[in-house]
């Protein structure tokens, strides 16, 4: 991963499409701005469901008005494109007192980029109902009379 870091850190800004990994988390300042903090995973490219590569996470900060949108706007599993800058993290670890580091990606641009993945398939369009007189030998005013022309 630390070559993908110095690859995304030559260039300044990146778009990513990827699916929420959690719900987005917002934090409203005495100032009156505002942060929104959420995650992604990115499929690698040429990656197939069944192959066992799991996507690569990045994690999303958006602030200001786009910040209140986007968490208004998005919930976990949808798709999202986002493009901004690329900013790299170090930190030790709490726990194990280890050197980790990440990526986030502060965002600039965003959108949806496709239907939200549900967990089951959708019921099917009910069928609209025939209107009465479809059925019946009366026609209201202005319906189509049966001239004999077949089409």
């Amino acid at each position: 991963m630390n070559e993908l870091i110095a690859q995304l850190l030559r260039a300044s800004q990146h778009r990513f499409i990827g699916r929420m990994a959690r719900d987005p988390e917002i934090r409203y300042f005495e100032s009156g701005n505002c942060v929104c903090n959420a995650r992604i995973l990115v499929n690698k490219p040429g990656a197939k469901r069944d192959d066992g590569q799991e996507p690569d996470g990045f994690k999303v900060e958006i602030w200001g008005e786009k910040a209140a949108a986007f968490a208004d706007a998005t919930k976990k599993g949808d798709l999202v494109d986002v493009t901004g800058r690329v900013k790299s993290e170090t930190w030790t670890d709490r726990t194990t007192g280890e050197q980790r580091s990440g990526v986030t990606i502060q965002v600039e641009e965003w959108a949806l980029a496709g239907q939200p993945r549900q967990a089951a398939a959708p019921a099917p369009a009910a069928k609209p109902a025939a209107p009465v007189w479809a059925s019946t030998a009366m026609a209201p005013l202005g319906a189509p009379e049966d001239d004999g022309i077949p089409f």
